[in-house]
């Protein structure tokens, strides 16, 4: 095909067919063209000729209208995302819309008043970005959130109570002479006593809590409105808790006791990392007794 030949628009037809985006051709808000890609529960002849607007919640009107505003300014292929939600979307919903999709979208205009909107459906990037979200603040052993999620908890926490003159407390769990545990029993029962005393405080705390593993042998419980009195009650709640647990392993049964530091919001002034501070040093007061104790602020 020489440079002056026009491309036959049978080819451009031939090119939206094999893509896996969703394209649409708009003019005057008017749907012209649709190639629906992967998108294969649009109906495209229930959609050609109406108006875009008609189709779309008025949020998602308002970014395309910018979108498009984009490209006529730069002249330039402008870029969006967008979350297409059923229950928002009656007519798409109508249309087959039966779940949550996120949409990247890539969208260059003609002219005035003709664009191209392209739609790339990204469900699966977003489920891998919250699998990786996930697994970056989960301990792979016990399910629990890991020490990297509760700095931020706390902060905010922390803060809100500053704010609204609140007070929040936190428990920092130490299994006593862990490393025996290991050694008597190997270190699968140890992995078991672990998960064991994680389900079991899980089962103890309030929804608002916040379970942490904090280190090899430590879990950390922040606790939202609680006050010292109460957390060393809850401190206790969960000593005893881990002294009536007795796990069958292939060595025999394992049990264990535990130290627990507690501290509590002080003041205004007060941080997460002056109250982590006040907690390990309780800790290791506990430790120091002997263990199998909860040992607060003074």
């Amino acid at each position: 095909m020489s440079d002056g030949q026009a491309f036959p628009e049978s080819c451009f037809a031939s090119v939206l067919a094999v893509t896996a985006d969703c394209v649409f051709i708009i003019k005057d808000q008017c749907i012209q063209y649709v190639s629906v890609g992967d998108e294969v529960w649009l109906q495209p002849d229930s959609i050609r000729g109406v108006s875009i607007e008609n189709l779309l919640s008025e949020t998602i009107l308002t970014t395309l209208r910018e979108q498009v505003s984009s490209a006529q300014a730069s002249g330039d292929v402008s870029k969006a995302r967008y979350i297409f939600r059923p229950e928002h979307l009656p007519e798409l919903k109508n249309l087959g819309l039966s779940e949550t999709i996120w949409f990247e979208t890539r969208l260059n205009c003609v002219d005035a008043s003709t664009y191209v909107w392209s739609l790339r459906n990204i469900n699966e990037r977003k489920k891998l970005e919250r699998k990786i979200s996930h697994q970056a603040q989960r301990d792979s052993l016990t399910g629990a959130y890991n020490r990297r999620a509760l700095i931020p908890v706390m902060e905010q926490n922390i803060a809100q109570a500053q704010r609204y003159d609140g007070i929040c407390s936190m428990l920092l769990i130490d299994i006593d002479d862990f490393s025996r545990v290991n050694d008597d029993f190997g270190w699968d029962a140890g992995d078991q006593l672990l998960r064991q005393i994680v389900t079991s405080l899980y089962q103890m705390k309030r929804t608002a809590d916040f379970l942490v593993r904090f280190g090899d042998d430590q879990i950390g419980l922040f606790l939202p409105e609680t006050n010292h009195e109460q957390a060393v009650l809850a401190g206790e709640r969960a000593r005893r808790l881990v002294s009536e647990l007795d796990i069958p392993s292939a060595s025999g049964n394992v049990s264990c006791t535990v130290s627990v530091g507690v501290s509590s919001l002080s003041g205004p002034e007060d941080t997460a990392a002056e109250m982590m501070k006040r907690i390990i040093e309780n800790l290791a007061i506990a430790r120091h007794c002997g263990g199998n104790r909860v040992e607060g602020d003074s």
